[in-house]
Protein backbone atom coordinates (compact mmCIF):
# COMPACT_ATOMS: atom_id res chain seq x y z
CA UNK A 1 0.00 0.00 0.00
CA UNK A 2 1.43 3.46 -0.94
CA UNK A 3 2.43 5.36 2.29
CA UNK A 4 -0.17 8.26 1.40
CA UNK A 5 -3.09 5.84 1.84
CA UNK A 6 -1.72 3.60 4.37
CA UNK A 7 -1.61 6.54 6.66
CA UNK A 8 -4.41 7.92 6.43
CA UNK A 9 -6.21 4.44 6.44
CA UNK A 10 -4.57 3.71 9.66
CA UNK A 11 -5.52 7.40 10.92
CA UNK A 12 -8.80 7.11 10.06
CA UNK A 13 -8.90 3.73 12.17
CA UNK A 14 -7.24 5.27 15.13
CA UNK A 15 -9.74 8.43 14.95
CA UNK A 16 -12.59 5.64 15.33
CA UNK A 17 -11.31 4.37 18.21
CA UNK A 18 -11.07 7.91 19.65
CA UNK A 19 -14.23 8.31 19.05
CA UNK A 20 -15.89 5.01 20.71
CA UNK A 21 -13.25 5.87 23.10
CA UNK A 22 -14.97 9.13 24.33
CA UNK A 23 -18.68 7.87 24.07
CA UNK A 24 -17.20 5.61 27.48
CA UNK A 25 -16.19 8.60 29.29
CA UNK A 26 -20.49 9.01 29.81
CA UNK A 27 -20.31 5.96 31.55
CA UNK A 28 -20.13 6.21 35.25
CA UNK A 29 -19.06 2.95 35.96
CA UNK A 30 -16.45 2.64 33.48
CA UNK A 31 -13.49 3.34 35.62
CA UNK A 32 -11.10 3.23 33.11
CA UNK A 33 -12.70 5.23 30.58
CA UNK A 34 -10.56 8.64 30.90
CA UNK A 35 -7.33 6.42 30.21
CA UNK A 36 -7.95 4.45 27.41
CA UNK A 37 -9.40 8.23 26.19
CA UNK A 38 -6.10 9.28 26.71
CA UNK A 39 -4.11 6.42 25.02
CA UNK A 40 -6.28 6.41 21.99
CA UNK A 41 -5.72 10.10 21.57
CA UNK A 42 -2.28 9.95 22.04
CA UNK A 43 -1.79 7.26 19.51
CA UNK A 44 -4.18 9.18 17.16
CA UNK A 45 -1.66 12.18 17.96
CA UNK A 46 1.28 10.31 17.81
CA UNK A 47 0.55 8.81 14.33
CA UNK A 48 -0.66 11.72 12.68
CA UNK A 49 2.79 13.81 13.94
CA UNK A 50 4.72 11.02 12.73
CA UNK A 51 3.97 10.37 9.37
CA UNK A 52 1.75 13.53 8.40
CA UNK A 53 3.89 16.54 7.97
CA UNK A 54 4.19 15.43 4.50
CA UNK A 55 0.71 13.01 3.69
CA UNK A 56 -1.17 14.61 5.80
CA UNK A 57 -1.84 18.03 4.56
CA UNK A 58 -5.11 18.19 4.06
CA UNK A 59 -5.77 18.23 8.01
CA UNK A 60 -6.07 21.78 9.18
CA UNK A 61 -3.24 23.19 11.74
CA UNK A 62 -6.72 24.36 13.88
CA UNK A 63 -7.66 20.49 14.47
CA UNK A 64 -4.15 19.63 15.22
CA UNK A 65 -4.35 21.99 17.68
CA UNK A 66 -7.66 21.07 19.40
CA UNK A 67 -6.06 17.61 19.69
CA UNK A 68 -3.44 18.94 21.52
CA UNK A 69 -5.13 21.08 24.19
CA UNK A 70 -7.63 17.93 25.01
CA UNK A 71 -4.70 15.76 25.09
CA UNK A 72 -2.90 18.18 27.46
CA UNK A 73 -6.57 18.39 29.90
CA UNK A 74 -7.12 14.33 29.44
CA UNK A 75 -3.86 13.90 30.90
CA UNK A 76 -4.14 16.39 33.84
CA UNK A 77 -7.11 15.07 34.54
CA UNK A 78 -5.74 11.26 34.50
CA UNK A 79 -3.03 12.51 36.73
CA UNK A 80 -5.32 13.52 38.82
CA UNK A 81 -7.42 10.94 39.35
CA UNK A 82 -4.51 8.29 39.81
CA UNK A 83 -3.05 10.68 42.46
CA UNK A 84 -6.48 10.61 44.32
CA UNK A 85 -7.09 6.57 43.82
CA UNK A 86 -3.26 6.03 45.31
CA UNK A 87 -3.75 8.16 48.25
CA UNK A 88 -6.94 6.34 49.03
CA UNK A 89 -5.28 2.72 48.78
CA UNK A 90 -2.84 4.10 51.04
CA UNK A 91 -5.42 5.04 53.56
CA UNK A 92 -5.43 2.23 55.51
CA UNK A 93 -1.61 2.07 56.43
CA UNK A 94 -1.84 5.51 58.19
CA UNK A 95 -1.50 5.96 61.87
CA UNK A 96 -3.93 7.87 63.75
CA UNK A 97 -1.51 11.35 64.14
CA UNK A 98 -0.40 10.12 60.39
CA UNK A 99 -4.61 10.58 59.31
CA UNK A 100 -5.30 14.57 59.78
CA UNK A 101 -2.10 15.28 57.32
CA UNK A 102 -3.41 12.50 55.18
CA UNK A 103 -6.55 13.11 55.26
CA UNK A 104 -5.84 16.81 54.55
CA UNK A 105 -4.04 15.79 51.56
CA UNK A 106 -6.87 13.60 50.11
CA UNK A 107 -9.56 16.87 50.24
CA UNK A 108 -6.91 18.81 48.68
CA UNK A 109 -6.51 16.22 45.88
CA UNK A 110 -10.07 15.63 45.60
CA UNK A 111 -10.36 19.34 44.58
CA UNK A 112 -7.60 19.03 42.00
CA UNK A 113 -9.09 16.60 40.64
CA UNK A 114 -12.63 17.87 40.42
CA UNK A 115 -11.39 20.96 38.64
CA UNK A 116 -9.41 19.18 36.10
CA UNK A 117 -11.82 16.92 35.19
CA UNK A 118 -14.55 19.67 34.63
CA UNK A 119 -11.79 21.28 32.58
CA UNK A 120 -11.15 18.32 30.38
CA UNK A 121 -14.80 17.58 30.17
CA UNK A 122 -15.63 21.90 29.23
CA UNK A 123 -12.90 21.15 26.69
CA UNK A 124 -15.01 17.91 25.33
CA UNK A 125 -18.50 19.30 25.07
CA UNK A 126 -17.17 22.42 23.42
CA UNK A 127 -15.17 20.97 20.18
CA UNK A 128 -14.91 17.46 19.87
CA UNK A 129 -17.76 16.54 17.98
CA UNK A 130 -16.93 19.25 15.64
CA UNK A 131 -13.20 18.38 15.42
CA UNK A 132 -13.27 14.82 14.52
CA UNK A 133 -15.96 15.18 11.67
CA UNK A 134 -13.39 17.71 10.28
CA UNK A 135 -10.40 15.46 11.15
CA UNK A 136 -12.23 12.25 9.64
CA UNK A 137 -13.18 14.52 6.57
CA UNK A 138 -9.86 15.69 5.52
CA UNK A 139 -8.71 12.37 6.28
CA UNK A 140 -10.95 10.48 3.77
CA UNK A 141 -9.75 12.35 0.66
CA UNK A 142 -6.50 13.28 -0.45
CA UNK A 143 -5.27 14.23 -3.73
CA UNK A 144 -2.21 13.25 -5.65
CA UNK A 145 0.07 14.82 -8.36
CA UNK A 146 1.78 12.07 -11.20
CA UNK A 147 4.61 13.20 -13.77
CA UNK A 148 4.06 11.04 -16.69
CA UNK A 149 6.97 12.86 -18.10
CA UNK A 150 9.05 11.78 -15.06
CA UNK A 151 7.90 8.97 -13.50
CA UNK A 152 9.25 7.89 -9.78
CA UNK A 153 8.24 5.04 -7.49
CA UNK A 154 5.46 5.42 -4.89
CA UNK A 155 7.06 4.62 -1.75
CA UNK A 156 5.04 2.36 0.27
CA UNK A 157 3.79 2.63 3.69
CA UNK A 158 6.90 -0.12 5.26
CA UNK A 159 8.91 1.86 3.79
CA UNK A 160 8.05 5.55 4.96
CA UNK A 161 7.45 4.03 8.56
CA UNK A 162 11.65 2.46 8.76
CA UNK A 163 13.37 5.14 9.14
CA UNK A 164 10.87 6.75 11.66
CA UNK A 165 11.48 3.38 13.98
CA UNK A 166 15.41 4.08 13.21
CA UNK A 167 15.24 6.99 14.82
CA UNK A 168 12.87 6.49 17.75
CA UNK A 169 15.13 3.15 18.61
CA UNK A 170 18.02 5.69 18.48
CA UNK A 171 16.81 8.03 20.47
CA UNK A 172 15.13 5.68 23.18
CA UNK A 173 18.49 3.85 23.37
CA UNK A 174 20.36 7.66 24.04
CA UNK A 175 18.07 8.06 26.67
CA UNK A 176 18.17 4.98 28.15
CA UNK A 177 22.13 4.82 28.10
CA UNK A 178 21.74 8.12 30.11
CA UNK A 179 20.55 7.43 33.04
CA UNK A 180 22.46 6.51 36.05
CA UNK A 181 20.22 6.91 39.09
CA UNK A 182 16.22 7.40 40.47
CA UNK A 183 16.86 10.91 40.32
CA UNK A 184 17.55 10.88 36.55
CA UNK A 185 13.77 11.77 36.55
CA UNK A 186 14.45 14.10 33.12
CA UNK A 187 15.95 11.53 31.63
CA UNK A 188 14.20 8.77 32.33
CA UNK A 189 10.81 10.67 31.62
CA UNK A 190 12.44 11.38 27.69
CA UNK A 191 13.03 7.70 27.04
CA UNK A 192 9.32 7.23 28.03
CA UNK A 193 8.82 9.49 25.32
CA UNK A 194 11.04 8.33 23.18
CA UNK A 195 9.43 4.81 23.79
CA UNK A 196 5.89 5.96 23.33
CA UNK A 197 6.97 7.39 19.93
CA UNK A 198 8.40 4.21 18.83
CA UNK A 199 5.45 1.92 19.87
CA UNK A 200 2.93 3.96 18.37
CA UNK A 201 4.58 4.33 15.33
CA UNK A 202 4.86 0.47 15.20
CA UNK A 203 1.56 -0.71 16.69
CA UNK A 204 -0.41 -0.34 13.83
CA UNK A 205 1.41 -2.26 11.44
CA UNK A 206 3.64 -4.46 14.00
CA UNK A 207 1.36 -7.69 13.01
CA UNK A 208 2.59 -7.79 9.63
CA UNK A 209 6.23 -7.86 10.90
CA UNK A 210 8.35 -11.01 12.46
CA UNK A 211 8.82 -10.01 16.34
CA UNK A 212 6.63 -6.89 15.46
CA UNK A 213 4.04 -7.87 18.52
CA UNK A 214 6.97 -9.10 20.93
CA UNK A 215 8.98 -5.67 20.49
CA UNK A 216 5.53 -3.94 21.20
CA UNK A 217 4.78 -5.67 24.32
CA UNK A 218 8.19 -4.75 25.73
CA UNK A 219 7.58 -1.69 25.11
CA UNK A 220 4.54 -1.71 26.56
CA UNK A 221 6.18 -2.81 29.69
CA UNK A 222 9.10 -0.12 29.70
CA UNK A 223 6.16 2.52 29.39
CA UNK A 224 4.78 1.20 32.63
CA UNK A 225 7.65 1.04 34.35
CA UNK A 226 8.73 4.63 34.04
CA UNK A 227 5.32 5.77 33.97
CA UNK A 228 5.47 4.66 37.80
CA UNK A 229 8.61 6.69 38.19
CA UNK A 230 6.83 9.55 36.21
CA UNK A 231 3.93 9.45 38.63
CA UNK A 232 5.75 9.48 41.81
CA UNK A 233 7.86 11.92 40.88
CA UNK A 234 4.95 13.98 40.04
CA UNK A 235 3.48 13.48 43.20
CA UNK A 236 6.13 14.54 45.17
CA UNK A 237 5.79 17.59 43.90
CA UNK A 238 2.38 18.23 44.52
CA UNK A 239 2.92 16.81 48.06
CA UNK A 240 6.00 19.62 48.41
CA UNK A 241 3.60 21.97 47.38
CA UNK A 242 0.45 20.94 49.88
CA UNK A 243 3.41 20.84 52.87
CA UNK A 244 4.34 24.28 51.99
CA UNK A 245 0.95 25.29 51.83
CA UNK A 246 0.03 23.00 55.26
CA UNK A 247 3.17 25.13 57.23
CA UNK A 248 1.99 28.94 56.24
CA UNK A 249 -1.27 28.08 56.52
CA UNK A 250 -0.42 26.41 60.29
CA UNK A 251 1.73 29.19 60.58
CA UNK A 252 -0.50 31.89 60.17
CA UNK A 253 -3.42 30.39 62.52
CA UNK A 254 -0.72 30.11 65.31
CA UNK A 255 0.02 33.91 64.41
CA UNK A 256 -3.03 35.13 64.17
CA UNK A 257 -3.90 33.77 68.13
CA UNK A 258 -1.03 34.95 69.17
CA UNK A 259 -1.97 38.44 67.95
CA UNK A 260 -6.13 37.97 68.99
CA UNK A 261 -4.44 36.57 72.97
CA UNK A 262 -7.02 33.07 71.74
CA UNK A 263 -3.83 31.08 71.38
CA UNK A 264 -4.34 30.17 75.31
CA UNK A 265 -7.19 28.86 76.91
CA UNK A 266 -8.23 29.38 80.34
CA UNK A 267 -6.46 26.98 81.58
CA UNK A 268 -2.63 28.04 80.44
CA UNK A 269 -3.51 25.58 77.51
CA UNK A 270 -2.67 26.41 73.94
CA UNK A 271 -4.90 25.95 71.39
CA UNK A 272 -4.70 22.62 69.64
CA UNK A 273 -4.52 22.27 65.92
CA UNK A 274 -3.42 18.85 63.88
CA UNK A 275 -0.45 19.00 63.33
CA UNK A 276 -0.37 17.69 59.14
CA UNK A 277 2.91 17.30 59.09
CA UNK A 278 3.27 13.19 60.65
CA UNK A 279 0.87 12.71 57.82
CA UNK A 280 2.52 14.18 54.87
CA UNK A 281 5.77 12.82 56.17
CA UNK A 282 4.21 8.97 55.77
CA UNK A 283 2.99 9.75 52.03
CA UNK A 284 6.43 10.93 51.18
CA UNK A 285 8.27 7.75 52.46
CA UNK A 286 5.36 6.19 50.10
CA UNK A 287 5.97 7.64 47.62
CA UNK A 288 10.24 6.98 47.56
CA UNK A 289 9.40 3.72 47.88
CA UNK A 290 7.53 2.88 45.06
CA UNK A 291 10.16 5.09 43.35
CA UNK A 292 12.76 3.29 44.03
CA UNK A 293 10.80 0.17 43.22
CA UNK A 294 10.00 1.63 40.23
CA UNK A 295 13.93 2.29 39.37
CA UNK A 296 15.08 -0.85 40.34
CA UNK A 297 12.57 -2.72 37.91
CA UNK A 298 13.89 -0.60 35.07
CA UNK A 299 17.60 -1.11 36.26
CA UNK A 300 17.19 -4.71 36.00
CA UNK A 301 15.19 -4.80 33.16
CA UNK A 302 16.02 -2.05 30.73
CA UNK A 303 19.10 -0.41 31.46
CA UNK A 304 22.80 -1.57 30.33
CA UNK A 305 23.12 -4.02 27.90
CA UNK A 306 19.04 -4.61 27.95
CA UNK A 307 18.96 -1.16 26.12
CA UNK A 308 20.89 -1.91 23.53
CA UNK A 309 19.34 -5.50 23.40
CA UNK A 310 16.10 -3.55 22.58
CA UNK A 311 17.13 -1.05 20.29
CA UNK A 312 18.91 -3.51 17.94
CA UNK A 313 15.18 -5.51 18.24
CA UNK A 314 13.72 -2.62 17.02
CA UNK A 315 16.33 -2.13 14.22
CA UNK A 316 16.00 -5.62 13.20
CA UNK A 317 12.07 -4.40 12.71
CA UNK A 318 12.91 -1.67 10.78
CA UNK A 319 14.99 -3.04 8.58
CA UNK A 320 12.87 -6.25 7.82
CA UNK A 321 10.02 -2.90 6.88
CA UNK A 322 12.64 -1.53 4.57
CA UNK A 323 13.12 -4.56 2.73
CA UNK A 324 9.76 -5.59 2.34
CA UNK A 325 8.76 -4.06 -1.16
CA UNK A 326 5.84 -5.29 -3.13
CA UNK A 327 7.16 -5.14 -6.66
CA UNK A 328 3.34 -3.88 -7.92
CA UNK A 329 3.56 -0.44 -6.01
CA UNK A 330 7.54 0.56 -6.60
CA UNK A 331 6.31 1.65 -10.11
CA UNK A 332 5.10 4.86 -11.46
CA UNK A 333 1.47 5.26 -10.98
CA UNK A 334 -0.73 3.06 -13.63
CA UNK A 335 -3.61 5.44 -15.45
CA UNK A 336 -6.34 3.84 -17.25
CA UNK A 337 -5.77 6.85 -19.88
CA UNK A 338 -3.02 8.83 -19.08
CA UNK A 339 -4.99 11.57 -19.18
CA UNK A 340 -5.34 13.41 -16.12
CA UNK A 341 -2.16 14.64 -13.89
CA UNK A 342 -3.93 15.01 -10.83
CA UNK A 343 -6.65 12.61 -9.45
CA UNK A 344 -8.61 12.58 -6.15
CA UNK A 345 -8.15 9.50 -3.91
CA UNK A 346 -11.09 8.76 -1.67
CA UNK A 347 -9.92 6.33 0.93
CA UNK A 348 -12.85 4.54 3.14
CA UNK A 349 -12.59 3.21 6.64
CA UNK A 350 -10.66 0.29 6.71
Amino acid sequence: MSAEEGTRRIALALLRATIAARERLDRSDDVEALHDFRVALRRLRSWMRALGRERLSSVRKRDRRALTTLSRAAGSARDAEVHVAWLRDAEHSWRPRERPGGEWLLRRLVDQHRAADAAFRALLADGFSRTVTRLGKALAVYTIRVDLRDPRPVPTLALAIAPLIQEHAAALGDRLSAIRSVQDQALAHAARIAGKRLRYTLEPIADSVRDGPQLVKRLRHLQDTIGEMHDVHVMAETVIAAAEEAGAEQARRTAAALLEGAGVDSGGHREHTPDLRPGLLATAALLRSRGDSAYLELQQRWLGPHALDLTRDARAVAATLAGTIDDSSTGAPQLDDGAPSERAASVAPA
